[in-house]
This record gives structure tokens, C-alpha cells and sequence, in this order.
């Protein structure tokens, strides 16, 4: 199923769209392709203050629009640079909760020529939705986007933050 979402991901990347634009159709195809995928969005990255903010993502309306890096589970890859699953949000004690819905999470970092600068997030309303094959998946969306769109996107990141 993986490799038919990112076969529409990457035809996708081939039409003339603007990194916002991408991020949001990204967002939208793998939410409506991956049953378990119910909340999918991309945090970027702000290293001077500390915080991270939401760019495009398809699911419920969130209040957490900007998280401290170190807070949640988007906040903790944002300092430690690695992949974060979740099999049981209610059994962390660093989770922030978005909707009492959500069961399980998964938080994969973007990086551009070595520098972390987003990741990418996605909720589950499923016990242990997620597991290696998601994080290689979703490693993979990134790379694409990276490789697609370079400049534009740390571009669209100053914007952004």
C-alpha cells in the first residue's frame, strides 16, 4: 500500500505547485489513501526560538499551532532528530493531546542538507497503528519533497516562522 501512495505523491511532485501547495496535497492524498492515517501535517522548525509551526496538514482543527521543542511528541523529535511511534498516547506522560480520538502517533523529521528543519506528524485513531514500515514510508515522502522543492522550501519555512 506504501508504495502506491508514493507512486501518487511523486506524480503529484511532478506538476508546477507551490511548496504550500504540495505540502497540503501530500497531506491530503496520504490521509485518503492510509485508513490509519486520520491527522496528517508538517511542523517546521524555528532553532532561535525554540518552537515549532504547523504548515499544511489535513484532519481536525488543532490548537497547537506552535509547540516548544522538547513538549509532545513533535517537540521531542524536534530535539532528538529521530523518529517517534507511539503505540498508546495515553501512555505518555509528554503527549499533547489534539482530540480525545487519537490512539496512536508517529513523528518523522525532515532534514536538508543535515539540518533538521520540520517533520512530519500523523495521528492515528488506532492503538499501535504504526510501526518501521510507516517511519521508512514517511522518511521517504520527506526525501522526495526535499529533493523536489530544495531552496523553495527553506524559503517557505522563513515565511513560515
Amino acid at each position: 500500500m506504501h508504495s502506491e501512495v508514493l507512486n501518487s505523491i511523486k506524480q503529484s511532485l511532478q506538476q508546477e505547485l507551490s511548496v504550500k501547495e504540495a505540502l497540503y496535497r501530500i497531506c491530503s492524498i496520504i490521509e485518503i489513501q492510509l485508513d490509519k492515517y486520520n491527522w496528517v501535517g508538517f511542523y517546521f522548525m524555528n532553532h532561535q526560538s525554540r518552537k515549532l509551526h504547523l504548515g499544511p496538514y489535513i484532519g481536525a482543527p488543532t490548537d497547537h499551532t506552535i509547540i516548544d521543542f522538547g513538549k509532545g511528541i513533535c517537540g521531542q523529535v524536534a530535539e532528538s532528530g529521530e523518529s517517534f511511534l507511539v503505540d498508546d498516547v495515553n501512555a505518555q506522560s509528554n503527549y499533547i493531546a489534539c482530540s480525545i480520538d487519537v490512539k496512536s502517533e508517529i513523528v518523522v523529521p525532515m532534514y536538508y542538507k543535515d539540518q533538521l528543519i520540520g517533520q512530519i506528524d500523523i495521528d492515528s485513531n488506532t492503538i499501535a497503528a504504526f510501526d518501521h514500515r510507516d517511519d521508512a514510508f514517511l522518511k521517504e515522502v520527506n526525501r522526495l519533497i526535499v529533493d523536489r522543492y530544495q531552496e523553495e522550501l527553506i524559503e517557505y519555512l522563513e515565511e513560515l516562522i
